[in-house]
């Protein structure tokens, strides 16, 4: 009974946390279509990240007495035209420093985030409805300041190759069984919300064909790591800000987490599991890390 009970709760936990990490890829990709709204003029995008009973409006801080004054309110209709503008003026703009989303809290159908952008500082309520996120309501402060960046986030997905060919034990380096290739394609289905900057595999067929699928759906080519260097200081530097996949093998992978964590949390992966994902988010002051297991 303990046994059952006890299956239960790790398969809620696990679904828990599965749908947390959703969560908030989802909401990082309406935040990031509501900057790139204005920063490109792009309408479509402005229309999939705000809902029309959009309420806005801030506060702007005046240059001689340096006190903040109240900025009129910006509801839908007023959004959408001002992107419009944005794009006849030719005022859009391709931004990397002046940008940033960070989620501060989810709760089951609202939710709390930061932005910042050219303008200034947002704070952002997001509701959920019909399992989509989308802006509610959102209080500014600006200009932009510098002290508004934080320091970026970089967040690591790891997996173990999948399925592999072992029908000959002396081939050192099979390629994957068809069971494998499926997994190999829904690695790329359950890590479709997370737009990769770099995907690193060993230099294995069995590694490269995991990690082939969500190449492709990045278009992004495969960069080979050796294993024996794993977490080194120029990947670090590297990957750093970045969103990034590495797959490697049952040994490695986890040896690889436990690297970038500074300590050893993580044992072997058993030979029969090929399902682990492991989440590991770094920032200046912090670590942390989750695993999941897909099937």
């Amino acid at each position: 009974m303990k046994s059952f009970l006890l299956s239960i709760f790790l398969s809620f936990s696990l679904f828990t946390s599965a749908q947390n990490q959703t969560d908030k890829t989802q909401i990082e990709v309406t935040l990031n279509n509501y900057i790139d709204g204005f920063y490109q003029g792009d309408t479509l995008k402005l229309k999939a990240a705000l809902k029309p009973r959009l309420y806005k409006f801030g506060y702007l801080k005046d240059k001689e007495t340096g006190t903040y004054k109240y900025y009129q309110d910006l509801p839908y209709d007023k959004a959408l035209t001002l992107a419009q503008r944005i794009k006849e003026q030719g005022m859009t703009r391709t931004e990397t420093e002046m940008r940033g989303v960070k989620v501060l809290e989810i709760a089951n159908h609202i939710a709390s985030a930061r932005v910042t952008g050219a303008w200034g500082l947002d704070y952002i309520l997001l509701s959920k409805d019909n399992g989509k996120w989308m802006i509610e309501q959102v209080i500014w402060e600006g200009p932009f300041l510098k002290e508004y960046i934080e320091e970026k986030t970089t967040t690591y997905y790891l997996i173990r190759h999948a399925e592999k060919d072992r029908s000959d034990k002396t081939n050192r380096n099979p390629h994957l069984t068809e069971k494998g290739l499926k997994r190999a394609d829904n690695w790329s289905n359950v890590l479709k919300d997370v737009k990769f900057d770099a995907i690193y595999s060993t230099d294995y067929n069995r590694t490269k064909e995991t990690a082939l699928p969500t190449a492709k759906a990045n278009n992004l080519e495969i960069k080979l790591y050796d294993p024996r260097k794993m977490a080194s200081k120029e990947f670090l530097a590297n990957t750093k800000g970045k969103n990034v996949l590495v797959v490697g093998h049952s040994n490695t992978t986890p040896m690889f987490v436990n690297a970038l964590l500074s300590e050893k949390k993580y044992d072997m992966i058993a030979d029969n599991n090929n399902g682990n994902l492991y989440i590991v988010t770094i920032t200046n002051n912090s670590k942390s890390s989750s695993v999941l297991v897909v099937n």
